[in-house]
């Protein structure tokens, strides 16, 4: 899935803002994951596009930030409903504490994610 940012809604504060470092209005990301509750629709998108030369921070954005550009899924994400939550993702990043993992640059965590971001990547 291909997303493009038409406005930008602030993480801390949820309300729409001029700008931010982490994203762009008017480029197109690629989603890593989508994440629903009863409330709210999050899209995790990588915050580094086009470079191996450091570690990415995927943020979560909300989803009426975006209008979709392919609505391609990846073949490795899979649907969890858990907890009132629909996740779609990739099954090993479902696993709780993955996130927490790969922010804390645990070696296996940080291998998982740039192994199935490449493969998310290579089917957009």
């Amino acid at each position: 899935m291909i997303v493009r940012c038409t406005q930008i809604i602030s993480p801390a504060t949820r309300e729409i803002v001029p700008d931010h470092p982490s994203i762009r209005v008017g480029a197109e990301y690629p989603v890593l994951e989508v994440l629903i509750t009863e409330n709210r629709m999050l899209l995790r998108i990588p915050e580094l596009l086009d470079t191996t030369e450091y570690r990415d921070s995927p943020g979560l954005w909300d989803a009426s930030m975006f209008t979709v550009v392919s609505s391609r899924m990846p073949s490795c994400w899979v649907a969890e409903l858990e907890d009132g939550r629909l996740t779609l993702a990739p099954r090993e990043w479902q696993r709780t504490g993955f996130w927490e993992e790969y922010f804390d640059v645990v070696p296996a965590a940080v291998d998982e994610y740039d192994r199935l971001r490449a493969e998310i990547f290579a089917e957009l």
